[in-house]
């Protein structure tokens, strides 16, 4: 199966992501990637604003996967490596995937990804919309992590309607080995460019902090913490921080 991406652009709109949840719950098929030049109410994950002046890219992609919504989850690490791919022919400075889906640039975020779903009676999704929001010429100056973009990092300058066109070219093919095989068939792909991998991290979950080392990658997508005392912890949702600034993943 491969899709036959159908894109629209608009100039400005509240957010493309809550304007394809409509769509898909309207019936639309799978396949229609909105772009905007600029967003009002972008959002990023757990509710947080997403700045979005122009020159950046701010799409969303309508999916409808035959899976379960614990699967579809797992989309987004599709998406981060194949937008990992074509930042990395793009700029000298490393380019690496922050679990769960976010790109690093030279350590610093440049990009987020939101996955909202809907579901059918039975519990299987009915539709899952992928959002990206790509810093190319900027980016905020504030926020939970440092921020950069793909100028700023050394990167060659490039308009978000290409960038998006290359992004497609290379998710396609990698969404459908998901489809047909699950994340086990693209989780190597993801943490061969994982950011901390056998590293201390810090995670933030929603009533703790905890500390460990980046030990692994569940086939699901978890993330697998060893703790100081030995115990493995696995983290399904959170912020993930690197506090030793000395790290090459940093």
């Amino acid at each position: 199966m491969t899709i036959a991406f159908r894109i629209e652009e608009v100039a400005a709109i509240d957010s493309t992501n809550e304007a394809l949840r409509h769509r898909a719950a309207a019936g639309e098929p799978e396949g229609l990637v909105l772009r905007a030049d600029t967003q009002h109410a972008g959002r990023g994950r757990r509710g947080r604003g997403w700045n979005s002046p122009p020159g950046n890219l701010y799409v969303s992609l309508l999916l409808r996967p035959d899976c379960a919504p614990a699967m579809g989850a797992t989309v987004g690490f599709v998406a981060a490596i194949a937008l990992g791919e074509v930042l990395r022919g793009l700029t000298p400075s490393p380019v690496l995937h922050k679990w769960p889906n976010d790109l690093l640039i030279g350590g610093a975020k440049m990009t987020g990804v939101l996955l909202e779903a809907g579901t059918q009676p039975a519990g299987k999704l009915d539709w899952l919309v992928l959002g990206m929001g790509v810093n190319i010429v900027s980016h905020p100056e504030a926020g939970l992590y440092p921020t950069t973009d793909l100028v700023a990092s050394g990167g060659q300058p490039i308009s978000p309607q290409e960038l998006l066109q290359r992004f497609l070219t290379g998710f396609g093919p990698a969404y459908d080995t998901w489809c047909r095989s699950g994340f086990g068939a693209v989780r190597a792909a993801w943490l061969a460019h994982a950011a901390g991998i056998g590293e201390r991290v810090v995670a933030r979950l929603e009533r703790e902090e905890i500390a460990g080392r980046f030990a692994d990658l569940d086939p699901d997508g978890t993330l697998v913490m060893t703790l100081d005392g030995g115990r493995q912890r696995r983290i399904a949702a959170g912020d993930v921080f690197f506090p030793n600034p000395d790290s090459s993943n940093l």
